[in-house]
């Protein structure tokens, strides 16, 4: 497909900074693309020469594939094959990359970075495991005052900020910030110790290692073309590696969606066009606006919704596509409905030849997904979470990766620790307990000691004997990694250490089944590293996998509903979204609604939300949900609100049965300007009756704190708690509960 002019401008703005703002699906891959054909082809820029850089390997894959197939040469199995190709990958492979090279060709102890070749990547559970040892074992603090996750959250706040351990002393002005800057100096020492890294410290490094300018300047020189995707999604380390990086050619174009700009969670820094624009004044802009994906009335949606932010750079998105259906707005008495109806209009779409892939379901959070999973089971429809249980965080996955990272590097001590007694070799605890007595005592690491095993005067013979057997294999498995490709190998290991037979053992033959299935999965992945020699196949495998996101492990070949989170989803489109529990509170949620930022933030969630539709988008909210053991109401969300009237179409909710645990089991709806409202029915046969509790109109300012109320299902309370419309009631025989008193049945007493 040929370029549009905005298009065109952006692929011929070469020498000089570009800031490039694009929409949801206005083409920018095809963009950058085209861009890159052109310094090759027309500008004859080295390929070499050019670095694209993006967010996910799935974008990456995407990128390397249109680039080689514009160029007319096969696609580079990894960033690592050295021909005449583009450095294209994610932010931390490209860093991974950077610092394996400058790793292999200087000594380590000059670059001062506490790291050594052939480190490995700890991901958020080895993370976990490392402080929890800390907190418990040199620090002794109770896990349940101080949890590890809480601890790992200060450490990646401090890193992503570039605070270092040293002078994060500086920080302190609490307890637990004392205790975070405990463990974090820990933390690091182990991190040393083991050779290894986690994410935050895959910038953090090359951030170093590019503060020493001969290193800077050889890549500079190296890499004088850089193209960096998803810009908005930027932390401090990444914009500052980059700037770096760009500031001797200054030949840096970006792509910039601050409408989609959705993880500041992840440390992603709006502050950084503000930035860029300081920094590249310079700088040229082109907007794409055109959108290639979505119907009219969907695009105008989004226009209105996203329009409501005050923090945004002004554009407007249009298309050339077809008018389209209005938007179905789903309003269902509680959330049993509200998924039986999606559920049936899944089911009714493929009755009527839809395929079940066309089927996107999105929601705000992972514990959201239960009722919508129980509606589609119910109707027999097949379907898949992404990724409430991920592929490479299930125990038999994690237990191999875990013995080729201890093969590729002895030093790590949390692999250590895994596979050590498994499959069970009678190495207990107060056994693992004192080979770390030894390591921390003596400064040994763990093949020392075990090596060494008969000099430990604290185990027993029976101890040191099981010791000396899993080292006979380990040590196998050493010499076998120098020999056979990483495939091989991991047959080899599930055979030297009858790990089927372990993995399998009281198990079902279903479940006996899956994990096998597992276990050849893992294989078939590492197959495509047969080609490498057998070390190099183990280390790029090891670094490849430790970098796969949530959606890189999607199965698209299925044929099934997909459900996720709207953060989740950011990538994808679907011919048929449905966006469910748009309520206040909830989407937008509690938190957000108190603080500006964080409250666009959330309707650019919503955004992201609705353009992942290309043809038909269903909205849904309930009247009431059942939350922590009781029915709560919410009021419509203000999204909704924000809808143009003639975009949206009230979904006919006639032909669904009323479930009969709702409040409202008895009631029949009508529609009005204000929304649905219940009135009462003398048919016995109708799909609703009266409700048993009305819903109120309360004046929120007539209540206080500690006034007394009494409520039809709960009688006298206590308002323990009062935020705005938000009460917390404590009940003389129930416990506390939080519900809206303006919309709740309650009265002061």
């Amino acid at each position: 497909m040929p370029l549009n002019p905005k298009q065109e401008e952006a692929k011929n703005l070469i020498n000089w900074p570009l800031l490039i703002i694009a929409w949801a699906w206005s083409w920018k891959t095809a963009t950058l693309t085209a861009r890159v054909e052109y310094m090759i082809r027309e500008k004859q820029i080295k390929a070499w020469n050019i670095m694209m850089v993006t967010f996910t390997n799935k974008a990456a894959s995407e990128m390397r594939d249109r680039v080689a197939k514009t160029l007319g040469v096969e696609t580079p199995r990894s960033i690592y094959v050295k021909w005449n190709f583009p450095l294209i990958g994610t932010f931390h492979s490209i860093w991974i990359y950077i610092l394996k090279d400058v790793l292999s060709r200087f000594n380590s102890d000059e670059l001062q970075i506490g790291l050594k070749k052939d480190f490995v990547i700890y991901d958020e559970q080895d993370k976990l495991s490392v402080l929890k040892n800390i907190l418990k074992n040199k620090l002794h603090i109770d896990e349940k005052e101080y949890p590890a996750r809480q601890i790992a959250f200060y450490i990646s706040n401090a890193k992503n900020n570039l605070t270092t351990a040293k002078w994060y002393e500086k920080e302190i002005d609490s307890t637990i910030k004392e205790v975070v800057f405990k463990a974090y100096i820990e933390y690091e020492k182990d991190l040393i110790s083991n050779n290894a890294i986690d994410f935050d410290d895959i910038l953090i490094k090359t951030y170093a290692i590019l503060r020493i300018s001969r290193i800077l300047e050889e890549y500079q020189e190296k890499y004088r073309y850089l193209m960096v995707d998803e810009y908005q999604d930027t932390n401090l380390v990444q914009y500052e590696i980059v700037k770096m990086l760009a500031s001797k050619y200054r030949n840096l174009a970006v792509v910039w969606d601050d409408s989609q700009s959705i993880y500041s969670w992840r440390w992603a820094d709006m502050r950084n066009i503000i930035n860029f624009k300081k920094d590249y004044s310079e700088a040229l802009v082109v907007k794409l606006e055109q959108n290639y994906r979505s119907t009219k009335k969907i695009i105008s949606w989004a226009n209105a919704v996203i329009a409501k932010n005050i923090s945004w750079i002004k554009k407007e998105l249009w298309t050339d596509n077809v008018e389209g259906n209005h938007i179905q707005y789903i309003e269902a008495p509680d959330d049993k409905i509200e998924a039986s109806i999606i559920a049936e209009i899944i089911k009714e779409k493929n009755d009527n030849w839809s395929s079940l892939s066309d089927n996107l379901i999105l929601y705000r959070t992972n514990a959201q997904s239960r009722k919508i999973e129980e509606a589609l089971m119910i109707k027999n429809l097949a379907y898949r979470v992404i990724w409430w249980m991920k592929f490479y965080d299930r125990a038999e996955i994690k237990d191999l990766l875990a013995y080729l990272r201890v093969i590729h590097n002895p030093n790590d001590t949390v692999s250590m620790k895994r596979i050590i007694n498994t499959p069970t070799r009678k190495i207990w605890a107060k056994s693992i307990e004192t080979l770390d007595y030894y390591k921390e005592h003596f400064s040994l690491t763990y093949p020392q000691i075990i090596e060494n095993i008969d000099e430990v005067e604290e185990l027993n013979n029976w101890a040191k004997s099981a010791i000396k057997s899993f080292n006979i294999i380990f040590e196998d498995l050493v010499k076998r990694s120098h020999q056979i490709v990483v495939s091989e190998l991991i047959r080899e290991i599930v055979k030297l250490t009858k790990y089927d037979d372990y993995i399998t053992e009281w198990l079902s033959q279903e479940e006996k089944n899956s994990k096998l299935e597992n276990i050849d999965e893992l294989v078939n992945v590492a197959t495509e590293y047969n080609g490498m020699e057998p070390r190099e196949s183990l280390a790029i495998f090891l670094e490849e996998v430790s970098l796969i996101t949530d959606m890189d492990t999607k199965d698209e070949r299925s044929e099934y509903v997909t459900l996720m989170t709207i953060h989740t989803s950011k990538w994808l489109e679907q011919k048929r979204v449905f966006l469910t529990w748009l309520e206040e509170w909830l989407f937008p949620s509690f938190r957000s609604i108190w603080e500006a930022a964080a409250l666009e933030e959330e309707r650019r969630l919503m955004y992201v939300a609705m353009t992942r539709a290309r043809e038909e988008l269903y909205i849904s909210r309930a009247s009431e949900r059942f939350n922590f053991w009781d029915y709560v109401r919410n009021p419509v969300s203000r999204f909704i609100k924000e809808i143009p009237p003639d975009l949206l179409e009230n979904y006919d909710l006639w032909n669904f049965t009323k479930s009969s645990n709702s409040y409202f089991s008895n009631a029949r709806l009508s529609w009005n300007s204000e929304g649905f409202s219940w009135f009462n029915t003398s048919i016995s046969n109708e799909t609703f009756s009266k409700p048993k509790i009305k819903v109120a109109n309360n004046d929120i300012t007539s209540f206080s704190l500690w006034d007394r109320v009494n409520h039809p299902k709960f009688w006298n309370g206590i308002i323990t708690g009062l935020n705005w419309e938000l009460a917390t009631i404590a009940f003389t025989w129930k416990w506390a509960i939080k519900m809206n008193i303006k919309i709740a049945p309650v009265r002061k007493i």
